[in-house]
């Protein structure tokens, strides 16, 4: 073969490759597996209708767990006529492919059991979502305040169902992150020909701030009934949810077409019954009104660029957002743009005027940091932070090693020091006090977790200055596909080395910290960090640190 065949032959399976590979990543981006089991009755010896009910039941399980890994197990609950109209009534839609892990029947072929894997197409779950107005919980969106009109007769408003259906109301509007600040209004009889004026002038006689009226969402709730219980347990009640616009340029006449009409008959008045079938019935029409409340919410506000300066990590960073920017009506799109080593910017959309914007800001308590300082700096709302974290005491050791099942009986116990101390169990991790000459256990839960430590060096009795040579043990316990690290810093959290463990299960190292210090940190982490949408099996590692 001449070196001109070669070279396009090289070049060919290059580029073959390449294009695998990429498709590869897209492939697996865009699909995730999900598996599934059904065990079904076989009716009258008729295998052939079981085994199709199996599998049908099997995929709208297989679809159930999909949705479970995009919104919360409340949202499932209270939303479930919809998740079933729109995801679990065709599953078909979502499902790219289906494999048969096993399937047979029971001894006295009674009963039909089947397992199967599915690939479930990312996109079009999340494309739905998006049709139905639900954020997930990947979206780091924050509560919409809207104004909802309760308008009903005396009977209701004056009963305990109002309470509760205005409870239960909520809780499924909790799904799509929608707060409602209910008005309640006593013997208005205003016709939906009287507009939104009407609306506007009863929201300035029942709110202190007349510009909220603009700022946020109207809706108007008409419950009523067409005879009382306590003169018949029979009747019917009827709601409408309606969406008042208050964009400029639309006749009064069309203002009021966005809504949601139900109705239901009733034979005895269960009031936790009725408040249920009247949501549901609700929840399959409501959609409209949703997702014109969001387009409210997308049309209004003003884009920032905001810069915060001193964050030292990620785990700070965290708590940024957690603190000023989740759950909080006012805040919405946040997005970061740039990190660097003295600050890192956001974009974010405001809903209010530019002057309450630091009155926002700085409205926060229990917070480990406080602002210092708030300016604007061209284009830029600086926000300056000085951390006050009071760090957090380590728990006792309560487990034995060999319990755990990590360790062998017959392990060398020199090489794994005894633990006496334990991170504790917590969503969100703080910095934790290691005093020297202590062992700690900890478990690193996912590739994005870490954990920090505070360790004094107090002065030796001889010498006025603190002992600056220090020995680190670090074992880990168990299978791990990850690649632990261990990052030094100062006693201002500025990086002093880092200590790639690799494969290795013991380590032991000797460090020097820089002169007059009276303190340093240590950082337990993966090397690579938080992957999107990287999962698998022994993504996690334990481990004992000592430090001498």
């Amino acid at each position: 073969m001449s070196n001109f065949s070669s070279s396009k032959m090289l070049k060919f399976l290059i580029t073959f490759l390449l294009r695998v590979l990429f498709a590869t990543t897209i492939f697996g981006q865009s699909l995730f597996i999900e598996e599934a089991d059904s065990t079904v009755i076989v009716q009258r010896d008729n295998l052939v209708k079981a085994k199709a009910e199996a599998l049908k039941d099997a995929k709208s399980k297989a679809i159930l767990q999909a949705i479970g890994k995009f919104l919360d197990f409340d949202s499932i609950v209270s939303l479930k006529p919809l998740l079933r109209k729109h995801f679990l009534e065709k599953p078909d839609f979502f499902i790219e492919s289906i494999r048969v892990i096993s399937e047979g029947n029971n001894s006295d072929l009674t009963e039909f059991t089947l397992k199967i894997e599915t690939q479930i197409f990312r996109s079009r779950l999340l494309s739905t979502f998006n049709q139905l107005g639900l954020p997930t919980q990947k979206e780091l969106t924050s509560y919409r305040n809207i104004f909802l009109i309760y308008d009903t007769g005396n009977f209701i408003r004056n009963s305990k169902f109002s309470e509760l259906f205005l409870e239960k109301l909520q809780t499924r509007l909790n799904s799509y992150l929608i707060r409602t600040n209910v008005i309640i209004i006593d013997n208005n009889n205003s016709e939906l020909a009287d507009g939104l004026p009407a609306r506007l002038k009863l929201l300035a006689k029942k709110t202190i701030k007349k510009r909220d009226v603009i700022v946020f969402p109207l809706l108007e709730l008409k419950l009523r009934l067409s005879t009382k219980p306590e003169h018949s347990q029979q009747g019917k009640i009827s709601a409408q949810l309606i969406f008042w616009s208050q964009q400029e340029g639309i006749s009064e006449s069309s203002r009021s077409k966005i809504r949601a009409e139900v109705e239901l008959n009733y034979n005895s008045w269960q009031v936790d019954e009725i408040i249920q079938l009247i949501l549901d019935k609700l929840t399959l029409k409501w959609t409209p009104i949703v997702r014109k409340t969001l387009e409210m919410y997308q049309g209004s506000g003003r884009q920032l660029n905001l810069k915060f300066k001193g964050i030292p990590g990620p785990l700070e960073e965290q708590l940024i957002i957690k603190t000023l920017f989740k759950n909080k009506p006012h805040w919405r799109k946040l997005s970061l743009s740039t990190i660097s080593n003295n600050y890192i910017t956001y974009q974010a959309i405001f809903l209010g005027k530019r002057e309450s914007i630091l009155k926002d800001l700085s409205s926060i308590s229990d917070a480990p940091f406080r602002i210092t300082s708030v300016y604007w700096d061209n284009n830029y709302l600086v926000v300056e932070l000085q951390w006050e974290e009071i760090p957090a005491p380590l728990e006792k050791f309560k487990i034995n090693l060999l319990e755990t099942g990590l360790v062998e009986s017959n392990y060398p116990e020199i090489i794994i020091p005894k633990p006496n101390l334990q991170v504790p169990l917590r969503t969100l991790k703080k910095t934790y006090i290691l005093p020297l000459y202590n062992s700690v256990f900890d478990h690193i839960r996912h590739r994005g977790d870490s954990t920090l430590f505070m360790i004094e060096t107090p002065s030796d009795n001889d010498v006025e200055k603190p002992n600056l040579v220090h020995k680190l043990s670090w074992s880990r316990l168990g299978k791990t596909n990850l690649r632990p690290k261990i990052t030094l810093f100062d006693q201002n959290l500025k990086r002093l080395n880092y200590y790639y463990l690799g494969k290795k299960k013991n380590i032991s190292l000797v460090f020097e910290l820089p002169e007059a210090s009276e303190k340093f940190f240590l950082r337990i982490s993966d090397e690579v960090g938080f992957l999107k949408h990287v999962a698998g099996s022994y993504q996690s590692f334990r481990y004992v640190l000592r430090v001498d």
